[in-house]
């Protein structure tokens, strides 16, 4: 699949909703409807009425600020604080707040990536006053303190003491040489170092700089009385008090010019894994969406290639560009063959036109799964909360069937030529290097990796 391509595709304000239907006979489901309120402390508020989803209710808070803004020697700093939260507020602790959760019967869900903190609170739509008002207790009043601080931390320097999952290292390493010295390029979840560095101190102040009401978004998705849950919202979360904005002014990554071979030697394995990347558009540039298509298009030509190696084609949309990556594993002495297939398949795209029939079906095929994603408030408030982050434009819902179809043939052939494999890239094996370095030479030198 392409991972993490349903998230970066479905960022938009749904201001309609496509039926789960074949691409060809796609008609507009119910809007929902939409009401708006921007606080004096500059929080924007939100409330999208979906009477025809059912009763489920999804309350969404987006704040644009995360792991890009951890200091650099304090890696991990958001992911931690991402962690802190739910353990207590003013005036509950971790029990109370489990308590209240359980009688509403709701859920709270916590994710912190690059880009910035998303908080989804679910359940019934009936319960959105105290949801409101719980939600807000977690996030606008949360108490920091020094206990469940060295808990999480310990247990975080815990996990970076396990061994490394061979994918996830092999792809960590990847994202490490495409953005090396730029603020993408380290671990997420920190090193052991800039773990121990960290303080409590460092966690308030991570807090109390970027959760700020005018760099947030309060989205509410259900079968609510709109009118009253803006008027409820607005008495609640009119409390939080407005800190500066810090802009977004990082460091590029710079696009490489030529092929890097990196090689970690693994003597006794008898298979190789692998790895192809290279830099992918920003998830708002104008490449993004013929770039993606033309990423699902090699994915389902590898598909029917390399059926038995467990291929993955990934990308993640991001503020800035991202990386897009063919991840697989082989038995060492078929790897060149592999990776050979893999260059030779993404080749074909840049050097010739999509037939028509095929592009047609990927692109109904993407279509329809945005579609399936709309038609929950769960998807619905993800795809709104993205769509502030990425600033794709109120009409982004509505006109997306029309921008993946516009992407023609010579747009793909164009986006491939520039994002697939384009000379600049970096691959990346590891396995016995007494195989796998006479035969990867055949591409370019190749550089030792220390494990």
């Amino acid at each position: 699949m392409i991972r993490n391509s349903l998230r970066n595709l479905f960022i938009c304000t749904a201001w309609m909703i496509f039926s789960c239907v074949g691409a060809s006979a796609q008609k507009p489901a119910p809007l929902p409807e939409l009401s708006h309120k921007r606080l004096l402390n500059d929080l924007q508020i939100t409330v999208a009425a979906t009477p025809n989803l059912g009763e489920n209710m999804t309350i969404g808070l987006l704040v644009r600020y995360g792991s890009a803004f951890d200091p650099a020697d304090k890696g991990g700093l958001a992911n931690l604080v991402s962690r802190m939260f739910m353990k207590a507020t003013i005036d509950k602790t971790q029990k109370g707040i489990q308590d209240e959760l359980e009688y509403l019967g709701a859920s709270v869900e916590i994710i912190c990536d690059w880009d910035g903190f998303r908080f989804l609170l679910k359940g019934p739509s009936s319960t959105y006053e105290r949801s409101l008002l719980l939600l807000y207790q977690i996030v606008g009043e949360a108490q920091f303190n020094e206990t469940d601080f060295a808990a999480e931390k310990q247990a975080i320097l815990e996990d970076l003491k396990k061994p490394d999952d061979p994918r996830q290292r092999i792809h960590g390493q990847l994202e490490m040489d495409l953005f090396g010295g730029t603020t993408y390029g380290r671990p997420r979840q920190g090193t052991q170092a800039s773990l121990s560095s960290i303080t409590i101190g460092d966690v308030r102040q991570f807090y109390k700089k970027y959760f700020s009401p005018n760099q947030a978004f309060l989205l509410i998705v259900g079968n609510v009385p709109a009118s009253q849950v803006l008027q409820k919202a607005a008495r609640i979360w009119g409390a939080w008090v407005r800190n500066d904005a810090f802009p977004f002014t990082f460091l590029p990554p710079r696009k490489l010019i030529e092929r890097r071979i990196l090689l970690e030697d693994d003597p006794n394995s008898p298979a190789a894994q692998f790895i192809l990347g290279n830099l992918f558009p920003r998830r708002e540039d104008t490449d993004y969406l013929p770039a993606l298509v033309a990423a699902h298009i090699l994915q389902e030509r590898l598909t029917k290639l390399l059926p038995t190696s467990l291929l993955t084609v990934g990308n993640l949309g991001r503020r800035m560009a991202s990386p897009f990556y063919v991840q697989g594993q082989a038995a060492a002495e078929q790897t060149l063959d592999q990776i050979r297939k893999i260059q030779n398949a993404a080749a074909e795209i840049k050097d010739s036109s999509v037939p028509a029939e095929e592009l047609a079906q990927v692109q109904s095929r993407l279509i329809e799964e945005f579609n399936h994603v709309l038609m929950t408030v769960d998807g619905l408030c993800k795809i709104m909360l993205d769509a502030e982050l990425y600033h794709l434009g109120s009409n982004y819902a509505a006109n997306f069937p029309d921008l993946i179809r516009r992407c023609d043939a010579d747009m793909v052939r164009q986006a491939a030529n520039s994002w697939l494999f384009p000379g600049g890239e970096v691959i990346l094996i590891r396995g016995p290097a007494s195989l796998l370095k006479p035969a990867m030479e055949s591409l370019g030198a190749v550089q030792p990796l220390a494990p």
